[in-house]
């Protein structure tokens, strides 16, 4: 069946991506335009987004025109309400001389028949003014046949009709019928006889148009036609934008618009098909008709457009959410963070042109004078003019009713001004600000280009209490109203990390002295007097707890083993069992803690080797005894009277080879590991990817170590880790993520000079350590 088809058609066409989420589109679109605080509803298909144009999910906007034309037929003693019952909601054995309905009351107290059997009439027409009678399409023929007789009366009806307006009514009833039966040659014919081009009065004209528009074969007068219904009827501007064929040159169509209002009305249409720069079009549509509704629309997408680009770069350091083509495909999206923000400056100074525009224009013209000082501050906010931007926003305060939705854009911006127009090393959060950012604590974009103001401008630890507050459950309110965000730190090698937890955040960016600053400022929060951060938002203990943990972390990352260690210690051993271990879980485990379970000691034990150290001391793993056993053991390694520094070192080269991502304490450096690189923009990248300090501290074995046999083993560890030494250069290096060359596994080990050292030194060792790890346990036990 068609239907059937066409649905299979789309379906096929739909794209699916095998790999992982990463956010784009909609998910990174930085937008502070409040749609609901403007008042531009009826063009909602039309706002500035990453997705395609589509119908309005609140459906389809009417202006109630045709209940108003009723209105004013009933000489506007009947509510528009009431009418819009009988239209909406009434059938035909609805409409009798006993209803209560105020409209029918009006028309039966008039004696006014040809109204009310036309009412009548509509109503049995409306079961045919659709392509889905019958979903399975199997009464195509009877609806076309009972269609046509329908069509016959109300061509019948028009003729008889007295009254101009009801035989309109009539007429534009037989062309609805003639469209749906796919009669255009009699939507032509009646459209001639009954209504003219240049005579649209009312919304019963542009129904018509909206007909006559479609039974055009003419693709000039087709542009013209539905540039005019776009313009009269906001419930049929979709369609008419679908309809609207933008190829055809725009001054052909101009040529053949009569007025300067016909003229804004198309550039207004090819306007809207431009996702790209439209300030030339904007000049235009003012020129011809500034008082256009459609002008101030096109100014707000505009405004839009800008906010992406600039915004969406210079806030998220994700590239703008639309890429339009030629302008944004020069790079990729593997570029590094510094080239996206190159390219929000080139926006900044499109914004200024833009800004040019709005001040060369007469403000007492335009259709809506607030809306277009409310363009200029924030224009001004977009060019870093901050100062005239508050300027222009205390204007706006002035005049702009208390109850004006627009306020509360302003309110938004005027945040935004204030925390950008402050000084590297001086910034904070503005006192005046304090009360905007509470009332618009659940927009989480807002709130987290505030946070982003002040670590740009070195207020790291109020930057990191506004991006906790995303992470407030309470705020979940809206598909898109969520943060993904990346980090001045992106490289091309790390251009896929992105976050949308301030944890993790905090985990990959901020210093072990901005996380400390950061837990002294949240623990000073009870105690200010500052009712703002009391109302704005206070972490958990829980949360303290976490962050804690993660300036251990951080410390053992720059291994100040002391550092990481004090950190710990004020956590103590029931957090660390809680949060790393199979213990004292109460049944509360699940798949994520249980995969940063330490369930091997990290000084005796290796991921993949059968196990050949005997374990002499037993005690539960965690970060910190860890980390009290690793300083343990090196400052027994360290001292020369020791007579054990071989084995020492040896257990110290475990641990430290364990806290790579090879192995089964990777939990000391990191919060989770990926199974496809663990490549990122931590400080220890390295290291976690390389455990050079395991090679270095096999080495230290092997110079403390007194038998070949062991010394063979040292060297034969520190070839592993020149292994993943070598795996990470060519990471780094590699920018198509390909698959590795052949014979990589061939070329990696002719070129360790580790095993080519055992080779030669060892050469009776060799075949033993090269062939596997089963004589691992003979090795170690002949240190001795």
């Amino acid at each position: 069946m068609k239907k059937l088809v066409i649905f299979t058609a789309i379906l096929i066409s739909s794209a699916f991506s095998a790999c992982g989420f990463y956010p784009y589109g909609e998910n990174i679109r930085f937008c502070f335009l409040n749609p609901h605080n403007f008042s531009y509803q009826t063009y909602s298909p039309f706002y500035y987004s990453a997705l395609s144009f589509q119908q309005s999910y609140d459906g389809v906007f009417s202006n109630q025109d045709n209940e108003k034309l009723w209105r004013k037929y009933c000489e506007n003693k009947v509510s528009v309400a009431d009418i819009s019952s009988v239209l909406e909601g009434l059938s035909f054995s609805d409409i009798h001389q006993n209803s209560t309905n105020p409209f029918l009351r009006y028309l039966y107290s008039k004696k006014d028949i040809e109204a009310i059997n036309y009412l009548k009439f509509a109503k049995n027409c409306e079961y045919f003014n659709t392509w889905q009678d019958d979903p399975w399409e199997r009464n195509e023929n009877i609806s076309k046949t009972k269609r046509n007789e329908l069509f016959q009366k109300a061509i019948l009806f028009a003729e008889k009709s007295k009254k101009a307006t009801i035989k309109k009514r009539y007429a534009f009833l037989a062309i609805r019928l003639a469209f749906y039966n796919d009669d255009m040659k009699n939507i032509e014919k009646l459209y001639s006889q009954y209504f003219s081009v240049d005579q649209s009065n009312d919304v019963i004209d542009i129904w018509a148009l909206y007909f006559k528009a479609i039974s055009e074969n003419n693709p000039v007068l087709i542009n013209l036609y539905f540039a005019k219904v776009f313009a009269g009827s906001p419930e049929k501007r979709f369609v008419s934008w679908q309809y609207f064929l933008s190829k055809v040159p725009e001054s052909d169509v101009l040529n053949l618009a009569k007025t300067g209002k016909e003229k804004a009305s198309v550039l207004l249409m090819y306007g809207l098909h431009n996702p790209d720069k439209n300030l030339e079009n904007l000049k235009r549509v003012y020129a011809n008709d500034s008082q256009s509704e459609g002008l101030s629309f096109l100014l707000y997408r505009e405004l839009g457009k800008l906010e992406d680009w600039i915004f969406t770069p210079y806030y998220s350091l994700f590239s703008s959410s639309v890429q339009i083509f030629g302008y944004w495909s020069n790079g990729s999206e593997n570029d590094n963070v510094l080239k996206i923000l190159e390219r929000s400056e080139i926006d900044r100074a499109y914004a200024k042109e833009v800004l040019n525009f709005i001040d060369s224009v007469d403000l007492s013209k335009v259709e809506n004078p607030n809306f277009w000082k409310y363009a200029q501050a924030e224009l001004l906010l977009m060019t870093k003019n901050y100062a005239e931007s508050l300027k222009q926003i205390a204007e706006l305060e002035k005049v702009l009713p208390s109850n004006d939705l627009l306020l509360n854009n302003v309110e938004i911006i005027k945040a935004l001004n204030l925390f950008a127009n402050q000084t590297y090393g001086n910034a904070k959060i503005p006192e005046v600000a304090k009360n905007i950012i509470i009332k618009n604590k659940n927009n989480k974009q807002f709130i987290f280009a505030l946070g982003r103001e002040l670590e740009y401008l070195g207020n790291s630890d109020d930057a990191a209490l506004l991006y906790a507050s995303l992470n407030n459950p309470s705020t979940e309110n809206n598909d898109y109203n969520f943060v993904y965000y990346k980090s001045l730190k992106n490289s091309n090698q790390t251009y896929d990390s992105y976050y949308n937890n301030y944890f993790d955040y905090l985990d990959a960016v901020y210093s072990p002295e901005q996380v400390q600053s950061f837990i002294n400022k949240v623990k000073s929060l009870n105690k200010n007097l500052d009712l703002f951060y009391r109302n704005f938002h206070l972490l958990t203990q829980s949360e303290i707890d976490d962050l804690y943990d993660l300036l251990g972390t951080k410390y053992i990352r720059q291994n100040k083993l002391d550092l990481a260690l004090n950190a710990f210690n004020k956590l103590g051993e029931s957090y660390f069992d809680a949060h790393y271990s199979l213990w004292e879980k109460d049944g509360k485990d699940n798949y994520y803690s249980s995969s940063k379970v330490f369930d091997k000691n990290p000084f005796y034990h290796l991921k993949y080797t059968p196990d050949f150290i005997p374990e002499k001391e037993h005690f539960k793993i965690n970060k910190i005894s860890i980390t009290k056993k690793l300083i343990e053991y090196l400052t027994k390694a360290n001292n020369p009277k020791e007579k054990d520094r071989d084995y020492y070192y040896f257990l110290v080269a475990n641990c430290y080879y364990n806290m790579s991502q090879y192995g089964n304490a990777w939990m000391m450096r990191r919060y989770s590991l990926s199974s496809i690189g663990n490549f990122s923009i931590h400080e220890d990248n390295q290291e976690f990817n390389t455990a050079s300090l395991a090679k270095f501290y096999y080495g230290k074995a092997l110079e403390n170590a007194q038998t070949d046999k062991f010394r063979a083993l040292c060297i034969r560890m520190q070839g592993r880790c020149e292994n993943y030494n070598y795996d990470f250069i060519g990471e780094s290096i590699r920018t198509d993520y390909s698959s590795k060359a052949e014979y990589y596994e061939d070329t990696r080990f002719g070129q360790n000079k580790y095993y080519e050292n055992l080779k030669n030194k060892y050469s009776g060792e060799y075949e033993d350590m090269i062939s596997g790890c089963e004589s691992f346990k003979a090795y170690f036990k002949a240190r001795r």
